[in-house]
């Protein structure tokens, strides 16, 4: 089965590893229910919380 023909999102921030000196707080806060993120406040773009990245992703899912 061929799934090529799901479109893929736009680029999205990338976590910053836990272990980079640069990854303390603060962190930036989630769009949709204002959790803290992994993603620091420094990323530029939509930033979403673990929980609503994956609603958001089921959301997108492809349905066929």
């Amino acid at each position: 089965m061929d799934e090529s023909y799901c479109e893929t999102p736009g680029s999205r921030p990338v976590p910053v590893a836990s272990d980079a000196p640069e990854s303390g707080p603060p962190y930036a806060e989630c769009v949709l229910c204002r959790e803290p993120t992994e993603y620091p406040e420094s990323v530029k773009g939509i930033t979403l919380c673990p929980v609503c990245e994956w609603q958001e992703a089921q959301r997108t899912a492809c349905s066929g």
